[in-house]
């Protein structure tokens, strides 16, 4: 049953799902009148803490050290999540947890994203760019963008909408073109090609 198994994501999970994403980029090309907006999307092991919400579990030392380091910890197993996650505020990131492990499959089928306005949400101290919004097994999810000093992206954060809709008031952009590149392996796949109206399935050699 999906709802048990996904009850049952737990912050090893998080860690696992995400380090397939280290290796990847996403290339996506958004338009809106007449006006095209050229993304490249990384991921970075540090920003794997922040998208689980590790930040609000308070009464836990080890995990308030280099992002990094904690990333690590829980990938190799030699920090023991059993203790964060009976802590009196786990409650308030296990709805995190539970859909994160699901990120690279929310990427890949997104096609709904906003440029976003901070001003426009007074209820919210988020800082991003961009917000893409899902709908994945009955749950609508966040994933907030932002840019980095070089110019890329990255996932700023992440979290089911609660009662609070923060599409509201936001631009709505139109997905162009999206491709997966698998950067050890120089390789990609067109996720969507709105250009020639063919979506999914086609791979290759990057040139």
């Amino acid at each position: 049953h999906l709802e048990r198994r996904m009850d049952l994501c737990r912050i090893y999970d998080c860690v696992d799902k995400y380090v397939a994403l280290l290796d990847t980029k996403y290339y996506l090309i958004i338009g809106r009148k007449n006006i095209a907006l050229e993304l490249n999307l990384y991921f970075d092991k540090k920003d794997c803490y922040h998208l689980m919400g590790l930040q609000y579990i308070k009464d836990r030392p080890e995990l308030h050290i280099d992002r990094g380091v904690v990333f690590d910890a829980i990938l190799h197993r030699t920090l023991d999540v059993d203790q964060i996650e009976s802590s009196d505020q786990y409650d308030k990131i296990k709805d995190r947890i539970r859909y994160l492990p699901y990120l690279e499959q929310i990427i890949d089928s997104n096609e709904t994203i906003f440029k976003y306005n901070s001003k426009a949400n007074n209820f919210s101290k988020i800082q991003a760019d961009f917000l893409m919004c899902n709908y994945l097994y009955d749950q609508n999810l966040y994933v907030f963008l932002s840019e980095n000093e070089e110019g890329n992206y990255f996932c700023k954060s992440f979290f089911p909408k609660t009662n609070r809709d923060y599409t509201i008031r936001q631009p709505k952009w139109t997905l162009l073109y999206k491709e997966k590149i698998m950067l050890s392996q120089n390789t990609k796949i067109i996720l969507y090609n709105g250009f020639d109206n063919k979506e999914g399935g086609e791979t290759g050699i990057i040139v």
